[in-house]
């Protein structure tokens, strides 16, 4: 005869009934809801930055496309690769490099002031796209450790959500730690 240790039964970790058998609990509520709501947020969220950055890149491209027109305009009227340099902030090779691909570019005439403001602005411009992009960026690492500390998604999931490879998943947060 065996004698139990401690005041109450012993309770096993399967489920058992008072027969001893195995009792059918496919209906018993789950825990897992908040994990599917948790997942649906976290999905949604992926999905939407995935979008804005998406938008963020592409606008990068528009307003890099139109500098650049700018920066051939403004050689091909007689400002100096360094002037075009320093109000751009590019290297002066990049500047070369550029106004060399509009080489189909006519004199318009416009003063040096007037090319000047618009590379201006237009670098400006150009300098807060990119933050914003790096910001977007940063938000969806953010959303990519989150997940993989709460266990929401696993590496391929992520890629999946993000649009990223699951290599690079695993490479950007190497030194995250995970709960067991």
């Amino acid at each position: 005869m065996t004698t139990q240790q401690g005041s109450g039964p012993a309770v096993s970790h399967q489920a058992r009934s008072a027969t001893g058998r195995y009792t059918y609990r496919a209906k018993a509520p789950r825990p897992q809801t908040t994990d599917h709501n948790d997942h649906a947020k976290l999905a949604h969220a992926l999905g939407t930055h995935r979008q804005l950055l998406s938008h963020a890149t592409s606008a990068i491209r528009t307003l890099t496309a139109a500098r650049n027109e700018l920066i051939g305009q403004a050689i091909e009227d007689g400002l100096t690769i360094a002037t075009v340099s320093a109000v751009t902030g590019e290297n002066m090779k990049a500047v070369r490099t550029i106004a060399l691909a509009y080489d189909d570019l006519h004199p318009s005439g416009l003063p040096r002031t007037v090319h000047l403001s618009a590379l201006k602005q237009k670098s400006d411009e150009l300098r807060a796209a990119g933050r914003h992009r790096a910001q977007i960026i940063e938000r969806r690492e953010a959303l990519i450790v989150m997940a993989l500390r709460n266990q929401v998604c696993d590496d391929l999931e992520l890629a999946s959500l993000t649009g990223l490879t699951p290599d690079h998943i695993r490479r950007s947060t190497r030194g995250i730690a995970r709960p067991a």
